[in-house]
């Protein structure tokens, strides 16, 4: 059933006059292509206070007022692959082992190193909480995203990982109204596709988060979310429709491929949201519409063949939400 609505969706967001002709718009946005974000780091021996940071972006408004701004369209059909990477070269050393020297390899140390990855496809800001800003006229805004967004952080093989944070995140059709807009009144959303977000760390001996703040472990950690379609206004007049046929997979994996390795102070959280609402205020005359086909995979893997300490694992998915603004 998804694929055939896939292909429908696909199809109608391949044409340009559809898009053209489709909603007499203020802010028009159309996408369709490949976007890639790549950091690759090969054969070293040690990575100490290093950042990766690979972002794609597709479709984004982000005003303080939304001024004389009536109507927003924002369509996508863009495949999103956002990547980090660091790959160990290793060395040949000789350890004392069962009452005798063998030569073993020793990889790669990764010492206070942050990985992010991150795809984002149709994104509407309106308001900051800094600058006074008005939505007077502001009548409809509507979202349609074919989504295939893939975002990744691998660290392979660490022989010890200290004070590391990987973060991936899949987000399509994002909607925030932080100003009053009384002539509000459609917000419609609609996505179809794929999100998958993986953070994966393979490591010999140990993993420890090592810093502290005012006397606190910093925790090393590994984030992978994906959501699509979501809404935050204070409210709508009439309607606010949401429909979501999309396979999301949130995945975070430390694994060891020692004899004796051990994780200390470690947090793994994995997330997939699907059709999310936060209103201040329903009115009488609004009509609230969630439709989800879905697939949901959040899942943390640890694999140590040690001791396992201070660790926090969660794995959430949320399929139609809707709750206060604040």
């Amino acid at each position: 059933m998804k694929s055939v609505i896939a292909a429908s969706v696909l199809a109608l967001m391949a044409s340009t006059s559809a898009f053209a002709t489709d909603v007499d718009a203020d802010i028009s946005q159309f996408a369709i292509g490949i976007q890639e974000a790549l950091n690759d780091i090969e054969d070293v021996t040690k990575v100490k206070v290093g950042v990766q940071e690979a972002v794609n972006a597709a479709n984004l408004v982000s005003k303080a007022s939304a001024g004389n701004l009536d109507t927003i369209l924002q369509k996508s059909a863009v495949e999103q692959d956002a990547e980090n990477s660091i790959e160990s070269g290793y060395s040949w050393d000789w350890n004392w082992k069962k009452h005798k020297w063998e030569m073993e390899r020793d990889y790669v140390t990764i010492d206070d190193v942050t990985q992010s990855a991150t795809n984002v496809a149709n994104s509407v800001s309106l308001g900051d909480d800094d600058i006074p800003g008005t939505a007077n006229v502001l009548d409809w805004i509507k979202q349609g995203a074919f989504v295939d967004q893939y975002a990744t952080n691998d660290i392979a093989v660490a022989d010890t990982v200290l004070d590391v944070s990987q973060t991936a995140v899949n987000a399509s059709n994002l909607i925030t109204v932080d100003l009053d807009a009384p002539d509000l009144d459609k917000i419609e959303q609609v996505a179809v596709g794929d999100q998958d977000a993986l953070n994966t760390i393979q490591f010999k001996k140990w993993i420890d988060g090592n810093a502290t703040v005012d006397g606190e472990v910093v925790p090393s950690t590994q984030d992978a979310t994906n959501v699509i379609n979501s809404v935050s206004v204070k409210s709508v007049n009439y309607t606010l429709a949401q429909f979501s046929a999309v396979d999301q997979k949130a995945r975070n994996v430390a694994d060891s491929v020692g004899s004796n390795s051990n994780i200390w102070d470690f947090e793994q959280t994995a997330v997939n949201a699907t059709n999310l609402v936060s209103i201040d205020e329903i009115d009488v005359g609004l009509g609230i519409s969630q439709v989800a086909f879905v697939s949901q995979n959040a899942s943390n893997l640890i694999d140590a063949n040690g001791t396992v300490e201070a660790v926090v694992q969660s794995a959430t998915n949320v399929a139609n939400s809707i709750g206060d603004m604040n």
